[in-house]
């Protein structure tokens, strides 16, 4: 007979090894252990051991769902604005479409307890509490579209598709920065410059716990405004699996119309070719499918898509 409970601080073997008997996806780490889990979802201070439910069968878990809460509008502290199932998992198993159903039905009712009105399938920001570094790669998209087990069960118990993020990469051995007469000029009178920082924010120090931010700033010669500037991180531990030193964008802060006047583009290639002399051999990154002139930009710079992550959203009600 299968139940459901809570997380005990036993589970973590048990879940590691339910997480290893997925299919095998890029944007998910496979080979993940008990120490993973514990450092980077069981530490973490909104960790909830009621919102981590996990199937029982006899005295074997055989799936979790882990139901989470976003952040505030200030990102100071949790809010019941906004919610997530931030993963759900079963393994192989004769009734497993039951379960699934069951654990999603458990989470959902997690959240509704909590005062939750509207959940998110899958975490992306501002909803994104866990599972950075350990699924989707530079960030967290939602729910990948290669993830077909949970993108099919979301769509079953009426989640809609709201927006889309692109996943790109590429490889930095062959990378040489783009040439043209606007971007030759404006490398003689712009100058870039780097360095480490931390996130602003309590939510984002929670969830970027693990990671190594560099923003790389452009500026004018002799003069100190910053005009543009993106952040990468060193992608860990999923980009081990990749067998590569992956460097992931964070976030791009630029205009529009510093992108038609070439800047961005400036500070991105000179940004790349600073990180492969890092010995850092990947790039990877995500952007809005709506933001188009993003995608193009990283489409110029030699990235290419590999996937593409859903924003599901349900209303839950009372």
């Amino acid at each position: 007979m299968i139940h459901y409970r809570s997380f005990l601080n036993w589970d973590p073997p048990a879940i590691a090894e339910i997480w290893r008997t997925q299919p095998p996806l890029r944007g998910r780490l496979q080979a993940i252990t008990p120490v993973m889990l514990e450092e980077l979802i069981f530490a973490k201070p909104y960790f909830d051991r009621h919102g981590f439910i996990v199937a029982v069968d006899d005295s074997r878990l055989v799936g979790f769902v882990h139901a989470a809460l976003g952040a505030s509008e200030d990102e100071s502290t949790v809010s019941t604005d906004q919610a997530a199932i931030c993963q759900l998992m079963v393994v192989p198993h004769a009734r497993k479409g039951e379960i699934e159903a069951e654990l999603l039905a458990a989470g959902e009712n997690y959240l509704r307890r909590k005062g939750v009105r509207q959940v998110f399938g899958g975490c992306r920001y501002p909803v994104n509490p866990f599972y950075l570094g350990l699924y989707g790669g530079s960030d967290l998209p939602g729910v990948l579209s290669s993830d077909l087990t949970f993108a099919s069960l979301l769509r079953a118990y009426d989640y809609r598709e709201g927006a889309r993020r692109i996943l790109l990469s590429r490889t930095l051995e062959q990378f040489k920065a783009p040439v043209s007469g606007k971007l030759i000029q404006l490398r003689l009178t712009h100058r870039v410059s780097n360095l480490h920082v931390i996130p602003d924010t309590w939510w984002s120090a929670c969830v970027w716990v693990h990671a190594d931010w560099t923003r790389y700033e452009l500026r004018r010669k002799n003069a100190d405004d910053v005009l543009v500037s993106a952040t990468f991180w060193d992608v860990m531990p999923i980009a081990r699996e990749w067998g590569v030193h992956a460097a992931g964008l964070v976030r791009i802060d630029d205009t529009e119309e510093a992108r038609e006047a070439g800047l961005t583009m400036l500070l991105m290639s000179e940004a790349l070719l600073q990180i492969h002399k890092q010995g850092i051999t990947l790039i990877d990154a995500q952007a809005p499918a709506s933001d188009t002139s993003l995608v193009s930009l990283l489409t110029q710079l030699g990235l290419v898509e590999y996937d593409s992550g859903i924003g599901f959203v349900k209303e839950v009600g009372q």
